[in-house]
C-alpha cells in the first residue's frame, strides 16, 4: 500500500478557509469529535487534518499511513432525508431497461466529489466517509445496504442491480470520468461509510454538550458542566484555527502539513491538561482506557506529591499490562490473588517511594518461577500503581515521597 500520493503533495480543489454559520460550526464540531478519537489507541489514528481536501481527513495506522476522507453535511430537519439523486447526482432507476443516453451527473452531488480522492491518492486512500445529522431516504439506504452486502455488482438484487447499472453508466461516461469501470465504481462504493443522525445543526448548545460528555468520559477528570463545556469549546476552537490556516505551500512534507493543518494527540492532551509523555508511556500496554488511566494516575501523583515520577509510573503500568496480557493464561489463580494481595499490603503501608521499590523487589523474588515470563520489580510497581489509581479501591492509603 505504498503507491499512493501523500496528502501534502496535491493542491486541494478549493481553500475556503474558516467560515461562520451553523453549517460550518457543525463541520468543526464533528471534526473536534474525530480529534478526540485520536486518544483511543486501538483506532490507530495519527492525525486529523482540518479542511484539507475534505472537511476532515483522518490519517490512520503506522507508516506508510493512509487516509480516510470525511465529507460532513449538515441539513435542516425541514429538508428531510438525503435522496438518491442528492447523494449520487443521478436519479434512481430501478427499471431493467436503460435510457438511450447515460444520465448527466449533477456537479453538486456528494459522491462524485468524494471519489476524486481515489483518483488523486490511489493506495493512500483507505476509504471515504459521509457524516450528516440527517437520515437517508429509504430507497437510498436500501441501495447502499445491498451494495455493502454483495461481493460484486453481479450479486446485487435485481432492483439494486438496475440502479447500479444506471449509475455506473453515468459515472463511466462522464467527462472527466468518475470511475474507469463499473467494477471499480462498485469496489469504491463498498468502501464508503455513512454516518447518519450525527449531532445537531440547529443549535450549538446541544453540540457542545455532546463534545463535553465525550471529554468527561475520556478523561475521568472531576469536571463541572461549565468546565467540560469550556474544554469542548477549546477543542472546537483548535479545529477552527487549523481550518483558518491558509498559507500552506504545496508540496508540503507530512511533518509540515501536520503542523499547519493537522491535530495530533499532543494538541488534544494539551487542551485536556494531561501529560503527553506519560500518555505515550501508557499506550504500549493500555487499551482504549489509556486517557482514563492517565487521568487517574495524574490525580494520584498530584495528591501524593509524585508528579516528577508520573512518566516512570506510566511506564511501569504499561510493563505490568503487557506482562499480565502474556501471562494471564499461565499464572495460577491462587498465585495471582496472592500477588495482588501483596501489592495491596504495600499500598496500605504508607511507605516512601524507596520502600515501595524495595518491596517490589521482594515480591518479584517471591514469585520467581511461577510464570513463563519472569516477573520483574517493574511489573510489580506497575501493579501497585494500577491499584493505587483505581479511585474505588479501599486500599489507596498513603504512599509518600
Amino acid at each position: 500500500m505504498g503507491g499512493g500520493k501523500r496528502l501534502g503533495h496535491i493542491e486541494p480543489r478549493e481553500r475556503v478557509g474558516s467560515q461562520t454559520g451553523r453549517k460550518y460550526e457543525y463541520q468543526y464540531e464533528r471534526t473536534a469529535l474525530a480529534a478526540l478519537d485520536i486518544l483511543v489507541g486501538n483506532k490507530k489514528q495519527v492525525s486529523v487534518y482540518c479542511d484539507w481536501h475534505d472537511d476532515y481527513v483522518v490519517e490512520m495506522d503506522v507508516p506508510p499511513t493512509r487516509y480516510v476522507f470525511h465529507q460532513v453535511k449538515g441539513r435542516k430537519s425541514s429538508q428531510g432525508p438525503w435522496t438518491f439523486r442528492e447523494f449520487f447526482g443521478v436519479p434512481l432507476r430501478e427499471e431493467s431497461t436503460q435510457t438511450k443516453k447515460p444520465a448527466a451527473v449533477t456537479k453538486a452531488a456528494i459522491v462524485p466529489l468524494m471519489l476524486l480522492h481515489y483518483g488523486n491518492f490511489g493506495d493512500s486512500c483507505a476509504g471515504l466517509a459521509f457524516v450528516t445529522n440527517a437520515g437517508l431516504d429509504p430507497s437510498l439506504a436500501a441501495f447502499l445496504s445491498s451494495v455493502g452486502s454483495s461481493k460484486d455488482e453481479a450479486a446485487l438484487p435485481d432492483l439494486a442491480k438496475n440502479a447500479f447499472d444506471h449509475l455506473a453508466r453515468a459515472y463511466v461516461s462522464a467527462d472527466p470520468k468518475h470511475a474507469s469501470s463499473a467494477s471499480e465504481l462498485f469496489r469504491w462504493l463498498r468502501e464508503i461509510a455513512v454516518y447518519t443522525d450525527q449531532g445537531q445543526i440547529e443549535g450549538s448548545d446541544a453540540a457542545i454538550l455532546e463534545i463535553a460528555d465525550v471529554i468527561v468520559d475520556y478523561s475521568e477528570i472531576d469536571l463541572t458542566l461549565r468546565q467540560s463545556k469550556q474544554i469542548a469549546r477549546e477543542i472546537v476552537g483548535l479545529v477552527r484555527a487549523k481550518v483558518a490556516h491558509s498559507t500552506t505551500v504545496v508540496p508540503a512534507s507530512d511533518e509540515q502539513l501536520q503542523q499547519e493543518k493537522g491535530i495530533v494527540v499532543d494538541d488534544v492532551l494539551g487542551v485536556l491538561s494531561l501529560s503527553a509523555p506519560a500518555y505515550e508511556a501508557l499506550k504500549a500496554g493500555a487499551g482504549s482506557d489509556t486517557v482514563k488511566t492517565l487521568s487517574r494516575l495524574q490525580r494520584f501523583c498530584t495528591a501524593k506529591g509524585l508528579n516528577e515520577h508520573l512518566v516512570s509510573i506510566c511506564y511501569f503500568k504499561s510493563r505490568w499490562d503487557m506482562w499480565r496480557t502474556i501471562e494471564r493464561h499461565n499464572l495460577k489463580s491462587a498465585d495471582y490473588v496472592l500477588l495482588e494481595a501483596r501489592a495491596h499490603e504495600t499500598l496500605k503501608g504508607n511507605l516512601t517511594m524507596h520502600q515501595v521499590i524495595e518491596n517490589s523487589k521482594d515480591i518479584a523474588k517471591q514469585f520467581k518461577g511461577s510464570s513463563v515470563t519472569q516477573l520483574e520489580p517493574e511489573h510489580v510497581l506497575g501493579l501497585i500503581f494500577s491499584l493505587a489509581a483505581q479511585a474505588e479501591s479501599p486500599a489507596i492509603v498513603g504512599l509518600n515521597r
